[in-house]
């Protein structure tokens, strides 16, 4: 059944999550590292998100919809407040972070342990030129205010360094700066 399987994926995601914030707590003392998971706003939303799926993956009715409803509600109030917005039907990798809160969208398909900073859009180009979104593979740093926009794919192991502006595809291990972006790692190689 496809409930069950979206409940085991969900909940392995929300495990390799977990210890990507885990691993992010800089050494503190035990107390102050639980303290760190339960205020980090990103756990909170990707907590949220995985739930969501799951909901949303409900096969009974009537409880399906009225869980939707009450999601939908702490949803639009969570991501309102924390500045984090990840549409649902997007596909999120496990050991998701992010690692500030404020003015960022998510919208598309991201690979496994992937990680982003505040400002990041990640979605439509908009005006009309695409109705994709962009595919993120594996293990791929996007920097604070980057934007990556369009029906494109940026390869594993990639960075997308602060403020660039992503709008074509590119390789595995790449190197991402400027507007519109260039891989300056190709060019030092």
């Amino acid at each position: 059944m496809i409930f069950f399987s979206v409940c085991a994926d969900q909940w392995q995601a929300m495990k390799a999550d977990a210890g990507v914030y885990w691993s992010k707590r800089a050494g503190n003392s035990l107390l102050n590292s639980i303290l760190h998971i339960f205020i980090t706003h990103g756990w909170h939303v990707m907590i949220l998100f995985r739930l969501g799926k799951i909901i949303y993956a409900f096969p009974v009715p009537g409880i399906s919809h009225i869980l939707k409803v009450i999601f939908q509600v702490i949803w639009f109030l969570v991501t309102t407040l924390y500045g984090i917005y990840i549409d649902l039907s997007s596909n999120i990798g496990k050991g998701f972070y992010i690692g500030h809160f404020g003015a960022i969208v998510v919208g598309g398909n991201v690979g496994d342990f992937c990680s982003i900073g505040q400002g990041v859009t990640i979605g439509y180009k908009g005006g009309g030129k695409s109705d994709k979104w962009p595919t993120i593979m594996n293990n791929v740093y996007i920097g604070v205010g980057s934007k990556v926009i369009g029906d494109i794919s940026i390869g594993s192991d990639s960075i997308i360094g602060a403020n660039a502006v992503v709008t074509k595809s590119f390789p595995n291990n790449s190197l991402l700066v400027g507007i519109p972006a260039k891989n300056i790692k190709s060019d030092h190689l």
